[in-house]
């Protein structure tokens, strides 16, 4: 399901040469031998996984889909404020289908928003009324450019 795995040596058991483990999230099982088991680097830690990807999944699982599957309209979406974050672009795309995924684009260089993004809708016709729909509408007082993303 393209989940990050968190084992502990622990979890393989006091002795032997390791177990088979069981994916919470996907169900998917593999042999977790002791003498592979990796850590993580200084500064780095596991986090689990957002309400919303455990129910992406559940919702994939249910529909035959890849686990890893976000949607199937990717739309463009220019002039977006730089003060907004992804959670406005989300909230505002949320109220017209399902958004499966919200990127925007940051410059390498400093950090900062670079005024456009894209936002992928779960299907096709959520797509479509999210762009008729956002296409125009203001966005902390910017006018907001929404299309299908070239690619």
């Amino acid at each position: 399901c393209g989940s990050l795995y968190a084992v502990h040596e622990d979890d393989i058991g006091p002795k032997g040469r390791g177990r088979r483990m069981e994916c919470s999230t996907c169900g998917n099982t593999w042999y977790q031998a002791r003498d592979r088991l990796m850590s993580l680097n200084e500064g780095f830690q596991l986090v689990p996984l957002e309400k919303e990807d455990l129910d992406r999944i559940e919702t994939n699982k249910k529909e035959n889909r890849p686990l890893t599957y976000v949607g199937d309209c990717k739309l463009y979406v220019g002039n977006i404020p730089f003060r907004a974050s992804e959670d406005d672009i989300k909230e505002l795309f949320a109220e017209h289908g399902t958004v499966g995924a919200v990127s925007m684009v940051y410059d390498n260089e400093t950090g900062r928003p670079r005024g456009f993004g894209f936002v992928t809708m779960r299907t096709k016709e959520e797509g479509t009324r999210a762009r008729e729909q956002v296409n125009g509408s203001e966005l902390y007082g910017r006018s907001l450019n929404v299309r299908e993303a070239n690619n």
